[in-house]
């Protein structure tokens, strides 16, 4: 098969982002990266993310797999992610599944999500609960009183 084949399969390559480099900007892939260096921005559309022992990110990620076992300052939204025994997640996760390794480290918020949810602040529904119960103590059941 020559190289200019009008018969291609689609392939999700592996991006990496050496040790030594930094990359600022917002990164957008349907297939794999690894930042084994440093990033700031966001990621969006990716596989799968994984941020190795000598990497660190800072913005927002959204994948459908994320591997944390650097360091990660932001914001991480995937179906799962697992933190390694060398990472740190200082900031927010939205995922269905998390998976923290003995010594890895979660400083921040989780919000577990299902894949039909919408995910709302926590301040969000304390408001909209505070809100029903206001409405059942102004608004009394329609009895009627003789």
């Amino acid at each position: 098969m020559g190289l200019f084949s009008s018969k291609s399969t689609p392939s999700h390559g592996l991006s990496i982002v050496a040790r030594n480099c930094k990359v600022v900007g917002d990164i957008d892939l349907e297939g794999d990266i690894q930042i084994d260096g440093f990033g700031e921005g966001n990621i969006t559309q990716a596989n799968a993310v994984v941020i190795s022992a000598s990497g660190h990110f800072r913005g927002t990620i959204n994948a459908k797999h994320i591997t944390i076992n650097g360091l990660v300052e932001g914001q991480c939204d995937a179906d799962a992610i697992d933190i390694l025994s060398q990472g740190k997640m200082k900031g927010v996760l939205n995922t269905e599944q998390l998976t923290i390794e003995k010594g890895g480290l979660l400083a921040g918020e989780n919000r577990a999500t299902l894949s039909t949810d919408t995910v709302v602040p926590l301040a969000e529904q304390a408001r909209s609960h505070d809100k029903t119960s206001n409405d059942k103590k102004t608004h009394p059941s329609s009895s009627k009183q003789s």
